[in-house]
């Protein structure tokens, strides 16, 4: 499906159950798993969609917990993928810290990662996620501390006065 056809056709996100995952190696950069975009998931390969499809684990949570914050920025993708772009900006500034801050330490996915092995995370967010503003409302160096005790990552260089 050609990805102009995948956003003009995509659903408001309150109108999904389930997204379906899709190949397209090219949107995906290879040290991402998956990709949520406007409520279909892209992998590198049919191989993956067809395995991310046919079973509910900690990877097709965590996408789906992207679902559900994009209920709660106004039920809206553009709404969601703006915040996320501004998240993913305002982020990027420790990049020297942390390599790939802006992803790191985006908010939407700081609750995606925290929340994806607890599969039971969904059964009370129908109408949306909205773990993502603590983190919003968190400043990003306690964001940072956060990650660093959550996953191990080491600051790339010595701090750095703002």
């Amino acid at each position: 499906m050609h990805i102009l056809l995948m956003i003009w056709r995509a659903a408001r996100p309150s109108r999904i159950a389930a997204m379906k995952a899709v190949a397209k190696p090219r949107l995906l950069g290879k040290n991402y798993a998956a990709l949520t975009f406007f409520g279909y998931v892209i992998t590198h390969s049919a191989e993956e969609a067809e395995a991310y499809n046919r079973r509910f684990g900690s990877l097709r949570n965590h996408e789906t917990i992207h679902l559900y914050q994009a209920r709660s920025t106004h039920d809206s993708w553009l709404c969601f993928y703006w915040k996320y772009l501004l998240f993913w900006l305002k982020a990027s500034r420790y990049r020297r810290r942390l390599p790939n801050a802006g992803y790191w330490l985006n908010p939407f996915e700081m609750e995606a990662y925290a929340n994806m092995h607890n599969l039971q995370y969904l059964k009370d967010k129908e109408h949306g996620c909205t773990g993502w503003k603590v983190y919003a409302d968190m400043p990003l160096s306690q964001r940072l501390s956060l990650h660093i005790e959550r996953t191990g990552h080491q600051k790339k260089s010595p701090a750095i006065s703002h």
